[in-house]
């Protein structure tokens, strides 16, 4: 992308957006207070029925369950958890998820539930506090991008 020339109303403009950007992602990480307990949480358990991975996450349904859950890429490990929902043998899924959290895409009606916990034929694919880890340290990125857009506003002022 070309902006052309560098000048003091570019410069400005450039500077404003990364304070602007700084401050949000500081934001993000200063009033986030982690996943929701695990005692808060609900627990389901079935077999998978359905499933799509995209690229924030994995959503599926389990039998018997009329809720549809999703597990978010913040939680890491996405491969493994695609490979855990879709054996060939289709064991027992067990989640811990927050009833809470009923979101989904804007252009449709489909709701979604986030996961916390998710565990596969009895076995820990992903326990509550690797996923509290796990949306920890996203958390603590933040930071980090917030002082360096801190720095580049200072520079570009």
């Amino acid at each position: 992308m070309y902006f052309g020339k560098p000048t003091r109303v570019k410069n400005a403009v450039f500077a404003a957006l990364s304070f602007l950007l700084s401050a949000l992602m500081f934001y993000s990480w200063a009033t986030f207070d982690g996943i929701p307990p695990r005692a808060e949480l609900q627990a389901a358990s079935g077999k998978v029925s359905w499933q799509e991975s995209g690229r924030y996450g994995i959503r599926f349904r389990l039998e018997g369950e009329p809720k549809a859950f999703d597990y978010a890429s913040k939680g890491n490990a996405l491969g493994l958890v695609q490979n855990s929902l879709s054996r060939r043998d289709r064991p027992v899924v067990h989640v811990l998820y927050d009833p809470n959290s009923a979101s989904g895409p804007i252009y449709s009606k489909d709701t979604y539930y986030s996961v916390y916990e998710l565990s596969v034929a009895g076995e820990s694919v992903r326990s509550h506090e690797d996923i509290a880890r796990a949306w920890r340290s996203d958390e603590e990125v933040a930071v980090w991008l917030a002082a360096l857009f801190v720095l580049s506003g200072l520079y570009l002022s």
